[in-house]
């Protein structure tokens, strides 16, 4: 029931907070009375001023006295984006910025927000948290609030350590392709792991993009942490059978997958044939082992050194919305694709293109498992 007329209305109030690990993501759900509006909420606060108005999960040492991160609602894109804000120990603002999150209302007094630690900093440990509510006052004491009270030690999280172990996908069928209606493409990289990987890799983190990296059995042996660096980056890794063989049978299929499971504790999902040969009875195969078999509808052809620019301009001309982009991180010197990447990253974003992982560029998603 809306307020009387004349009536000042009621300043909002914490019920109920909670924090939770749900894969890589942490969850923070928070219940109101009255239910917030977000289109009137501060994603980067200076909460030392009484008229702020702001709902944040602050974290920091569980002993407090340190610097105190704070993820905030609020913002021009209030349910894809939250703000950031590092404080000092007297709230004081440090540095501000923002992180990939999804907020969600499944009841009007009950927000719900969700993002990967690594965006904001936050690495594997314990933390004392608080939610953090003002409601915009002249005085701060008489409107700002949190739980736990601040009278009371904060609330203590252990933020565990998390794996990627295995895909939503994985039925059989063929894909060269994700969806043409939106501005997105993967990029992939065959017949790694070698010693162009992780170089790739630091390009790939220095453009905060993910790829996708078909690997071979054979190669596997010695190169155990660059397949897990690539799944700790949010990248992908598929299976590109044991020996680089066209038309595979099951066994070079399941050979691959099963060392890319002992190397990493990652069951693959995807599957790319050699040279893109592919049949009914391969495609079948690599279904019955639960994986989707991938090929590409952008080819540089990296593999034969065509030069730099030859594979920076091929790739930028060809690509769409949805293209599997194909380059090679192994089977031979990589130089040129090494020099090409930055600037195939750097063209594409400029023309509107994001970047997703195969399996999300089809729709599925990463599955992450804490341990530890």
């Amino acid at each position: 029931m809306p307020p009387a007329a004349g009536a000042k209305p009621r300043r909002p109030r914490l019920v109920r907070a909670h924090l939770s690990q749900a894969g890589r993501e942490l969850v923070f759900s928070v219940r109101t009375s009255p239910p917030l509006s977000l289109a009137k909420l501060e994603p980067q606060p200076d909460t030392r001023r009484a008229a702020s108005r702001y709902l944040c999960l602050a974290l920091g040492a569980p002993a407090g006295g340190t610097n105190e991160r704070r993820i905030c609602l609020g913002g021009a894109k209030p349910k894809r984006r939250a703000g950031l804000v590092v404080v000092d120990s007297t709230g004081k603002p440090l540095t501000k910025g923002s992180v990939a999150a999804a907020v969600k209302r499944p009841e009007p007094q009950k927000l719900v927000l969700s993002f990967v630690p690594r965006d904001a900093g936050l690495s594997p440990q314990r933390y004392g948290w608080r939610a953090l509510l003002s409601g915009g006052c002249e005085v701060r004491s008489r409107c700002a609030r949190q739980l736990p009270a601040e009278a009371e030690p904060p609330d203590v999280f252990r933020l565990r350590p998390v794996r990627a172990v295995g895909c939503t996908g994985g039925s059989a069928g063929l894909d060269s392709n994700g969806p043409r209606d939106r501005p997105v493409v993967a990029l992939s990289f065959d017949d790694g792991p070698s010693e162009y990987t992780e170089r790739l890799l630091d390009v790939l983190r220095a453009k905060d993009v993910p790829a996708t990296f078909f690997e071979i059995g054979q190669e596997m042996p010695g190169r155990e942490a660059a397949m897990r660096r690539i799944l700790a980056e949010g990248d992908e890794i598929g299976d590109h059978t044991m020996n680089h063989v066209e038309y595979p049978d099951y066994q070079q299929i399941a050979g691959a997958a099963a060392r890319i499971r002992a190397y990493t504790h990652f069951q693959p999902c995807l599957f790319r044939p050699p040279g893109g040969a592919v049949n009914e009875g391969v495609v079948q195969t690599a279904g019955g082992l639960g994986m989707r078999t991938i090929t590409w509808d952008v080819d540089p052809r990296d593999w034969s050194l065509p030069g730099t620019g030859e594979i920076y301009s091929n790739v930028v001309a060809n690509a769409r919305n949805g293209s599997i982009i194909l380059m090679h991180d192994g089977g031979g010197p990589r130089e040129e694709t090494l020099a090409a990447l930055p600037q195939v990253i750097d063209a594409l974003r400029a023309r509107g293109f994001g970047f997703a992982t195969v399996s999300e560029l089809l729709g599925y998603r990463l599955l992450y498992r804490p341990y530890g």
